[in-house]
């Protein structure tokens, strides 16, 4: 029985060896002749502008490449090239109550991707994302932005990182 088990693993590596792409225990699927990324920071177009959101969302797009991939970072010309913008930044209403007026607030970060590849052009998209999170209407929102920034940041880069490097 553990004999088979061997062959089939043997039979998926040497497949996967064949297709030209590495798939590996984190779930990686970037093809094998892409060796670097270089990622532009992000501009920040939205009306309301946090000063640190373009610098976080660059940064921890980056961290997620270094630490998950193989690919080595470059300044410019990477094999894959990830750009793009802030276009949405802001805090609106998301549930009334009859009592008190507004209990939630939702809070909503909104951005554009481009990626290039000019080994893999069918690979090449530019697209939306977007991530709220909701917070209760009686916390002032200064208190509480930092965090909630990062945690849909953090989102919004885990999303990115699955369009470019699994492949989803």
């Amino acid at each position: 029985m553990t004999w088979i088990k061997y062959k089939v693993v043997l039979a998926v590596l040497l497949l996967s060896a064949c297709c030209g792409k590495i798939y590996n225990f984190k779930g990686e699927n970037i093809p094998t002749d892409v060796n670097s990324i270089s990622i532009e920071m992000f501009s920040n177009e939205a009306q309301v502008v946090n000063p640190e959101l373009s610098i976080n969302l660059t940064e921890k797009l980056k961290t997620k490449f270094q630490s998950q991939t193989q690919l080595v970072l470059q300044s410019e010309n990477g094999d894959y090239q990830v750009k793009g913008k802030i276009v949405d930044y802001r805090v609106e209403p998301a549930i009334l109550n009859a009592d008190q007026g507004t209990s939630q607030n939702n809070f909503t970060i909104g951005i554009v991707v481009s990626f290039t590849s000019e080994i893999h052009p069918e690979k090449n998209f530019e697209k939306n994302y977007s991530n709220f999170v909701s917070f209760n209407s009686d916390v002032q929102f200064e208190t509480v932005e930092k965090n909630l920034a990062n945690e849909i940041l953090d989102n919004l880069v885990q999303q990115i990182f699955s369009e470019i490097a699994l492949d989803w």
